[in-house]
């Protein structure tokens, strides 16, 4: 058996060098609380049992707590201008959304009383586009009612006229009903 290897655990090797404790926040151990005791005798009934006082917290523990707590009023503040700047945004998409409710209705009455008046544009017209109206205009200019119709053939130089008695065309050179 080899003796004073550094892996034997036999305990006859060189001593191990005591270990370091590690760095970091010191560790702060609380006082112990004073052993409450019963007595021999019952309490009587009815009157509270007296409760000793709380011990004060240490300086530099009540120091840290305060510290660490942070306060809630910038929290609060902020939560409420997220609220009042939601509600704002909230009134003006109301409002623009009703302002073009209004443009709207607006537009469509207008686009109603056009209509109309496009329609008894084209009644007007119709009025004035038919034959009647025609030939009563042709009257007032001075124009008069052909009695027969006279074609002329280029070929030859006649004139050919309608017969009187016959209803409709008759035969022209050159001409089809």
């Amino acid at each position: 058996m080899a003796t004073g290897v550094i892996g034997d655990r036999t305990g006859t090797g060189p001593p191990r060098p005591p270990r370091r404790p590690q760095a970091g926040p010191p560790v702060r151990t609380r006082p112990a609380a004073p052993v409450r005791t019963r007595p021999a005798h019952p309490h009587p009934p009815g009157i509270p049992h007296p409760v000793p006082p709380a011990p004060a917290p240490s300086t530099a523990r009540g120091l840290a707590a305060r510290t660490t707590s942070r306060p809630r009023t910038p929290f609060v503040v902020l939560l409420l201008a997220l609220l009042g700047g939601g509600l704002v945004c909230l009134l003006l998409i109301n409002t623009t959304l009703a302002e073009g409710s209004f443009q709207i209705t607006a537009m469509q009455q207008k686009n109603a009383s056009l209509s109309q008046q496009a329609q008894s544009l084209e009644q007007q017209i119709a009025a004035l586009e038919s034959p009647a109206s025609i030939a009563a205009r042709a009257e007032k200019l001075g124009m008069r009612p052909v009695g027969r119709l006279r074609f002329l053939d280029l070929k030859n130089g006649r004139i050919y006229s309608q017969p009187a008695t016959e209803p409709g065309v008759g035969k022209v050179p050159g001409y089809t009903p």
